[in-house]
């Protein structure tokens, strides 16, 4: 049976994320800044093994999101094309929003996201939840039943 286990983002845990050899945003991780990350990334483990892991961020104030978004999503010369972000979050308050979700690829198909999903939505029932999805994995998000921003690829969902 799955698990979701809070462990501390720190040097350890970049390291180890360093040396996977899937895994979309380990190396990204693994190079960041350590003042960038957050302080727990959850790890999904079945039977003892990291299978993936997540990082999420609670917002208090949409500005806070708009100026991540800005920093490390948006090129300056295409921020227009973020138009229905903007009208969408700039009121938005106390809300999570989902950095990372990996499932290695050698255990993708296993459903590991997907419960890894149920367990955030158990753990933040009211509460509105964003994420900026690659094309790829959209069919993802619409399973979850999160909706597109307007005409962005940021989804919600609640």
């Amino acid at each position: 049976m799955p698990s979701i286990i809070a462990k501390p983002f720190d040097k350890e845990m970049q390291n180890l994320l360093g040396e996977l050899s899937s895994g979309y945003h380990a190396g990204e991780l693994s190079q960041k800044d350590p003042s960038e990350l957050t302080e727990e990334i959850y790890i999904i483990e079945n039977d003892d093994e990291m299978v993936g892991y997540g990082v999420i961020r609670e917002y208090a104030q949409g500005n806070q999101l708009i100026q991540k978004a800005e920093k490390d999503y948006f090129h300056p010369d295409e921020r227009y094309l973020q138009r229905d972000f903007y009208i969408e979050i700039k009121n938005e308050t106390n809300f999570v929003f989902i950095e990372v979700l990996d499932v290695l690829k050698e255990h993708e198909g296993r459903g590991y996201a997907a419960f890894f999903m149920n367990w955030l939505k158990a753990k933040y029932p009211n509460k509105r939840i964003y994420v900026y999805s690659l094309d790829k994995s959209q069919n993802f998000w619409f399973k979850q039943q999160f909706e597109v921003v307007g005409n962005t690829v940021w989804m919600t969902y609640n």
